[in-house]
């Protein structure tokens, strides 16, 4: 397989460009000159860390397909720790196409991949305007169904059992009432806190909005509004769609070998 033909699956499918929220990093950040260049292995990851860089050169990995960036703003002073991962990607030939916000709304994305690890039915998307005007698909809004009796109502603390179990968590952030009953949601994958957002799903009919990210300001609005609010894990929700893709891909591409670096949560509970 050729980086120019997973490049354009990518760009066409599985992250579209047009699907960007704002002039983030996105598509091939390192390597462009190499988009002849013969892929036999792929790894993907959240994050391109010290740690999943040197994964990728002692298995030379040809190309990394990472949903953040090597780096988000411009470099303004000496900064050691990009210095080693570009003295890393020096070791081997290796290219990287940076997802972002595009994997979010895309079909198979972070959103759509949440709603159906939670059991819900897909209604339609939740549309935004990006920075471009453009409408983007960055969310899902659903219906909650119950495990064994469709026509019984879920209420949030049910729905709460629900996420801690299928994404394997020991704890879910929420705002709102245990006892409520959940009748429509808006899932918004990543890490894209917006009070519009909330608003807007309101006006739609949601009741509950689940997201990887609630600022306080949000969840002020929230409680006042009696929109039910939940915070999923920002790394539970990117793994699961990952691996996801990377199935995807390892089917589209069979004679291609590829590698799921699952670098570890940043965040640590304490129990």
């Amino acid at each position: 397989m050729l980086l120019q033909e997973i490049h354009s699956i990518l760009l066409e499918k599985f992250s579209p460009k047009v699907f960007k929220l704002t002039s983030e990093i996105y598509g091939l950040q390192y390597g462009q000159n190499r988009i002849e260049k013969t892929i036999k292995k792929v790894m993907l990851t959240i994050d391109l860390s010290v740690k999943a860089l040197h994964f990728a050169v002692k298995n030379k990995v040809n190309l990394i397909i990472s949903h953040h960036s090597l780096i988000k703003d411009p470099i303004k002073a000496s900064n050691q720790v990009l210095v080693n991962k570009l003295t890393l990607l020096t070791k081997y030939p290796i290219a990287i196409f940076v997802l972002n916000s595009s994997f979010i709304a895309a079909e198979g994305g972070v959103s759509e991949t949440l709603a159906k690890a939670l059991y819900l039915n897909l209604e339609k998307t939740f549309e935004i305007k990006n920075y471009k005007g453009v409408k983007v698909p960055i969310g899902r809004i659903c219906t909650p169904k119950h495990y064994l009796m469709k026509d019984k109502k879920i209420v949030l603390e049910s729905l709460l059992k629900r996420i801690k179990t299928n994404l394997d968590l020991t704890h879910v952030i929420y705002v709102g009432n245990l006892n409520t009953t959940i009748n429509k949601v808006c899932i918004v994958g990543g890490d894209t806190p917006n009070t519009k957002y909330l608003k807007k799903a309101l006006n739609l009919g949601c009741d509950c909005y689940i997201t990887a990210k609630i600022n306080y300001m949000d969840a002020i609005f929230g409680r006042d509004a009696g929109l039910t609010l939940i915070e999923a894990s920002h790394y539970k929700l990117e793994i699961l769609a990952l691996k996801k893709l990377s199935n995807i891909l390892s089917l589209q591409f069979p004679y291609v070998e590829f590698l799921l670096f699952e670098s570890s949560d940043p965040f640590k509970i304490s129990l």
